[in-house]
C-alpha cells in the first residue's frame, strides 16, 4: 500500500526527472522534446498543493473514515536532493 507521502514525493520526483530530461543535452533531441511535450501537461508543485489541500478540506467537512487522503500537501524540499534543476514549477 503507498501511502499519501510516497504517492507525492514520486510524482513530483518524476515532473523534476521529466525537467531534467528536457533541459539535458545529454540526451537525444527526440527525447528532450517527448520530456518537454509531456511536462507542459504534468502537474506542478502548487497543483499537487492545491489538490492535497482539497482532500484534506473535504476529510475535515465529511468526518468520514472512507475518505482517505490520495496526497499531501506537506512537501519536503529534501526530497529533490538528487535533482539539480528542483520541482516543476510553472
Amino acid at each position: 500500500m503507498t501511502l499519501p507521502d510516497e504517492r507525492t514525493r514520486h510524482v513530483l520526483q518524476a515532473g523534476a526527472f521529466l525537467r531534467q530530461l528536457a533541459a539535458s543535452q545529454a540526451v537525444p533531441k527526440q527525447v528532450r522534446q517527448e520530456a518537454y511535450r509531456l511536462l507542459r501537461h504534468y502537474p506542478t508543485v502548487s497543483d499537487i498543493e492545491a489538490i492535497a489541500e482539497h482532500e484534506e478540506r473535504l476529510r475535515t467537512l465529511t468526518q468520514s473514515a472512507f475518505v482517505r487522503p490520495y496526497l499531501t500537501s506537506q512537501i519536503e524540499p529534501d526530497w529533490f536532493r538528487g535533482y539539480p534543476l528542483g520541482p516543476h514549477r510553472l
